[in-house]
């Protein structure tokens, strides 16, 4: 009996051993994604103790010293700053105990932002047939985008809704030259005041994304077309009704709170003088002076756009102009990316997986956690950058890991550091992986395992592959695959797009509590992100350690 079960013990020893050895390093590095560690990490970037994280605030600070310390606990290196001599705040570096020297490195990239906030000073003029109305800001119209002081006077173009989208055979530019001129637009989309409209149904339907995807088509459309400005018109709504203040000198109850008051805008300096169009949100009453002055027909032009069945044509209303004088108070802020590396065995090739980490900051008595937007995506990068580190092998290609700054206020950090990149040079760069928003559940996701993500067109192969780890892997996501020629949409992994450099782009759902301070952990699905956290390190293994074309 004895002999027995000393056979049986040493057999299970050898099996245990035997298994032990199966384990493959990828193997490990998937073993060490654990749902208490998304949960921890999760938890504590999304409290109230972050403040909201925005952009240069002190909320912002302490979770990127938060990164940083949990990239240091896991074991990968800095890649940020040289550190320089004396005392620096936040400056955690390698080897603290030993002094710096001149290759020592922060896991911090700083830099700085300019920062515009409007001063309440600009003047909106429209001048019609020798008659001229001038109006205040605040009081008739409210500006965005603008980052300079500036003025200008031109003619003025009516664009429709101001959208150029191919894939649907809409171009409210084409055949006019816009340049130099104002366009005058209406907000929203073809079908937007009617859901039951046909182009609503082709251009949204269920995907609430849709909208907000709409929306950046927008402002791409104008961006580089040469306009000076763009006047939003505001048909049946007040858009008034948030740019009040108290004349009271006290703070609002958490329950009063209304819409975001900050209207601050942030850009990168840049290395020419560039100014984006200004846009002007106009009252009712402004619109419908001009309406009436541009002899503009809108309701019938509302109707024909919902049912798709009219080519809309630019109109440059004859004698019509409109005049901008841009009063901004403007400011240089500290700001940082936190970057941290393992090394490849390749020395000059390169493979990064970013997330923005700021959110929106606090405003009128409520904290904007963003616990899906984007704490999620942050956790996501920390995570892989433990389970690499896990896995205990070097890879082929040195993986940078990014947590970004500035996304909110124009995917500011990310544009950065493809022109300063941290490590290496952009051309050395073979992929990028991109996490945003990655924790929630669109409404029509019964199953609550939806997730999609986007890719580079010319690399079929990471279609592919991913399919076969999901299934291999049994990994539990209904995925929804697309894929551009250069993906765009609004996140950080643009910059990495627009320098040649083959993405991956996820994102599991948008939702209602986008933007708002509703976005609270409390509503997180933790199996998906587990799951898609899960596929993304995978895909990031591939990228690193084999090929992707």
């Amino acid at each position: 009996m004895k002999k027995l079960v000393l056979t049986a013990i040493i057999f299970g020893l050898i099996s245990s051993f035997t298994t032990q050895a199966q384990v493959t390093p990828k193997d490990k590095g998937l073993q060490a994604i654990t749902p208490d560690l998304i949960k921890g990490q999760l938890e504590f970037l999304s409290s109230d103790w972050m403040e909201g994280r925005a952009t240069g605030e002190k909320g912002f600070y302490l979770a990127s010293d938060y990164v940083a310390s949990m990239f240091r606990v896991v074991g990968v290196s800095p890649a940020g700053d040289a550190v320089m001599g004396g005392r620096r705040r936040s400056s955690i570096q390698a080897n603290p105990s030993t002094p710096p020297s001149a290759s020592a490195k922060t896991y911090f990239q700083n830099f700085t932002l300019i920062e515009s906030q409007p001063t309440g000073g600009s003047t909106l003029t429209i001048k019609k047939g020798g008659q001229e109305y001038t109006f205040k800001e605040g009081i008739d119209f409210s500006i965005s985008r603008a980052t300079m002081e500036g003025k200008f006077d031109a003619p003025v173009v009516f664009v429709g809704y101001g959208i150029q989208d191919k894939a649907n055979g809409i171009d409210d530019f084409a055949g006019v030259d816009v340049k130099g001129k104002v366009v005058l637009r209406l907000s929203g989309f073809p079908g937007s005041g009617d859901n039951t409209s046909p182009m609503y149904k082709k251009l949204i339907g269920d995907n609430m994304r849709a909208q907000f995807e709409m929306q950046r088509k927008k402002s791409d459309a104008i961006s580089k077309i040469g306009v000076l400005g763009v006047i939003e018109l505001t048909i049946n709504t007040d858009a008034a009704k948030g740019w009040g203040t108290y004349k009271f000198n006290n703070n609002m109850a958490p329950a009063e709170s209304r819409m975001r008051s900050n209207m601050a805008s942030m850009r990168l300096d840049g290395k020419e003088i560039t100014s984006n169009p200004v846009t002007v949100t106009i009252t009712e009453r402004v619109s419908n002076l001009i309406i009436k002055e541009g002899n503009l027909d809108i309701a019938k032009y509302e109707k024909e756009a919902a049912a798709g069945t009219v080519k809309f044509k630019p109109v440059i209303i004859p004698g019509l102009s409109a005049g901008l004088n841009v009063s901004v108070n403007s400011k240089r802020v500290n700001v940082r990316n936190v970057i941290a590396i393992i090394e490849g065995e390749n020395p000059n090739e390169y493979v990064a997986v970013g997330a923005h980490l700021d959110h929106m900051g606090m405003d009128n008595g409520k904290i904007w956690n963003g616990a899906d937007d984007n704490a999620s995506g942050t956790v996501a990068v920390m995570t892989l950058a433990k389970a690499f580190a896990a896995s205990g092998l070097k890879p082929k290609r040195s993986i940078v890991f990014c947590a970004w700054t500035g996304e909110e206020e124009g995917l500011l950090g990310s544009e950065y550091f493809t022109v300063y990149p941290a490590a290496g040079k952009i051309s050395d760069y073979k992929f990028y992986l991109n996490f945003d928003m990655i924790s929630r559940d669109a409404t029509n996701d019964t199953e609550k395992n939806m997730a999609g993500f986007t890719y580079t067109k010319a690399f079929p192969k990471i279609e592919e592959m991913t399919k076969k780890l999901a299934e291999d892997y049994k990994i539990n996501l209904k995925l929804d695959i697309k894929s551009e020629e250069q993906p765009r949409g609004g996140s950080d992994f643009e910059a990495f797009a627009a320098n040649n450099v083959p993405i991956v782009e996820w994102m599991a759902a948008m939702h209602s509590d986008y933007h708002q301070a509703s976005d609270e952990v409390s509503l997180v699905n933790w199996n998906k992100m587990l799951e898609i956290i899960k596929l993304g390190y995978l895909q990031v293994w591939e990228a690193a350690n084999g090929e992707i074309k």
